[in-house]
């Protein structure tokens, strides 16, 4: 009872330091690619569930566009989107990241064991080419020199692997896992490995402009305030997805 009324207090909180511009706002808008278990078409998966919570404490409604990563980054610049979920750095200085992210994951080299050799770290990725789904990953994700290959599917990433055309396969275990699910392609598994190469959090990008930061604002205050709530976790778990540490952001 008492952690209940806690949880109620914390969004009242919340409520009450709306902006006054955000009080205006009846919709806000989304960008950003189909992903499984993330963004699916019927409206579930793990973004459109935690968004849909964060501002429904504002009585704000959420619609989203599904659209390569690169293209949701225009459509935010251009301003009409108010958002694109989700990526670890902004690409432009009128672009902000919010404070607290959606997701924290590790990513992944799948690769050729005969044609890279034993694993020695990241050291391995020096110098070689990284196939990569389109605007997913960048120089700066990587702690040695690589060439980035970007391609319009995780499916061309594998398959440039498998082809030996490509040394790395670069992504999300689970995005690795679900390209060679969906490819259909037949490889012996214990010719390949997949090894961790770093951790990535994933932010919400917003436009520099005052609707922008107006949303942004709402975004960071709701999560904070339904993660204290714990009213976040649960959506987490339904999603096989590990919970963030948000009060280290």
């Amino acid at each position: 009872m008492k952690k209940t009324l806690v949880s109620n207090m914390l969004l009242l909180v919340v409520l009450f330091c709306v902006p006054a511009h955000g009080k205006e706002l009846s919709e806000v808008y989304s960008a950003g690619p189909e992903w499984e278990t993330f963004t699916h078409r019927d409206g579930t998966g793990l973004y459109h569930e935690v968004l849909r919570e964060v501002f429904s404490l504002y009585n704000i409604s959420v619609k989203h566009e599904y659209v390569p990563t690169n293209r949701g980054d225009e459509l935010v610049l251009a301003g009409q989107v108010d958002m694109m979920t989700c990526d670890d750095r902004a690409t432009s200085s009128q672009l902000h990241m919010s404070r607290y992210p959606l997701y924290v994951d590790k990513y992944y080299a799948f690769f050729r064991k005969s044609i890279v050799g034993p694993w020695r770290g990241v050291e391995s990725l020096r110098d070689k080419e990284v196939a990569c789904q389109l605007g997913y990953y960048h120089e700066w994700d990587f702690p040695v020199p690589v060439h980035i290959r970007d391609l319009s599917s995780g499916v061309k990433c594998l398959q440039m692997v498998l082809l030996e055309r490509s040394d790395f396969y670069v992504d999300d275990m689970l995005f690795i896992e679900d390209s060679i699910k969906t490819s259909g392609l037949s490889f012996n598994r214990l010719d390949y490995d997949a090894q961790e190469v770093g951790v990535r959090a994933y932010h919400p990008i917003f436009n520099d402009t005052e609707r922008g930061q107006t949303v942004m604002h709402l975004f960071d205050e709701g999560i904070m305030a339904l993660h204290k709530a714990g009213k976040l976790k649960p959506i987490y778990e339904k999603w096989g997805h590990d919970y963030p540490d948000f009060d280290s952001f």
